[in-house]
């Protein structure tokens, strides 16, 4: 028997080990670097990025996204803007239990935002981020707020991106960083893949729409270097899974704003082929916002910042930022 024949699976299962150990320690290394914060929840880990002394956008990130997926919104730090992004229970090392509502989640922001000694701020909430932010804006000093693709209430998620094989892989309590690991060295290798499976499952696009926005993308170096930032932003999944799981839970139930409350500037992205937030979402802020806008695109479905569209969502998010602040 030829030697090689031994000899290649063994080597290629050597270094896959090694570089799953790379990996664990890079994301650790990142989780490491994150800043803290001692507040009554105990210590909030957060990123703080941009200029000091520019506006500042609390940015409430999406469910079973890590506080670093902030990084994919470089766009907003180089015109000037000071990002920040609070950790949520059940994520990294904040205790699940730390608050009994996501109500509470606003309360942990506002925790961090005033150990940092900022007095007021710009919100902006992606996907399930949405329930968050407009808790926050109805309880603290808020300038403006951006919403994309937001939950504004009770929320289920679609039960065919659930069962779509991406949603099995997010979904499942099984060998959780494995998947971490796969996925994240996969958007590096085949980023179009990866792009055309989050759209399949995400949104109502059909063959030839996901195939040029995938393209799009990964052809766009910046677009390609976000997209690689957003996909790590996910793991490792045993740090996240348990948040995710836990604001799938508490999402589920009736929530109630004060609409009044909330008579700042706000500007919402939705579309119509998105598959996660259904249009009773939209429809809710378009019916009780005091002071806003819903502006639909069909861009990349769920993910509105994706496709031609998409770049017009960029350019309006900054423009209302930059009228709201300058």
């Amino acid at each position: 028997m030829n030697p090689l024949v031994l000899i290649a699976p063994l080597a290629i299962g050597v270094a896959g080990t090694l570089d799953y150990r790379r990996f664990v320690k890079q994301r650790k290394a990142v989780f490491n670097s994150f800043s803290e914060a001692d507040t009554k929840y105990g210590k909030v880990k957060y990123v703080d990025i941009g200029p000091k002394d520019g506006p500042v956008i609390l940015f409430s990130t999406g469910g079973g996204a890590g506080i670093d997926l902030v990084e994919m919104f470089d766009w907003l730090v180089n015109a000037g803007y000071r990002m920040i992004a609070v950790n949520r229970p059940g994520y990294y090392d904040l205790p699940v239990d730390a608050v009994d509502s996501i109500e509470g989640h606003a309360a942990i922001y506002h925790e961090v935002i005033t150990y940092l000694g900022v007095k007021e701020v710009n919100v902006f909430g992606v996907s399930m981020g949405g329930l968050s932010s407009l808790y926050y804006a109805q309880s603290y000093p808020t300038k403006s707020m951006v919403l994309w693709c937001p939950v504004t209430g009770e929320y289920h998620p679609n039960q065919e991106a659930v069962n779509s094989p991406l949603g099995k892989l997010i979904m499942s309590d099984k060998a959780k960083d494995m998947i971490s690991w796969l996925t994240t060295r996969s958007v590096n290798l085949f980023p179009k893949a990866i792009v055309a499976s989050l759209l399949n499952a995400e949104a109502k696009l059909d063959k030839r729409e996901i195939e040029e926005i995938a393209k799009s993308v990964v052809q766009d170096d910046d677009e390609k270097r976000r997209l690689i930032q957003f996909v790590h932003s996910l793991a490792p999944m045993s740090q996240i899974y348990p948040g995710m799981m836990d604001e799938l839970e508490k999402a589920a139930q009736e929530h109630h704003f004060d609409w009044s409350k909330i008579d700042i500037p706000v500007l919402a992205y939705a579309s119509p082929v998105d598959k996660d937030v259904s249009q009773d979402h939209f429809d809710r802020l378009s019916t009780n916002l005091v002071n806003g806008e819903v502006r639909f695109v069909r861009a990349g479905g769920h993910f509105v910042w994706w496709g031609s569209e998409g770049e017009e969502v960029r350019e309006e998010t900054l423009n209302f930022f930059d009228r709201v602040n300058k």
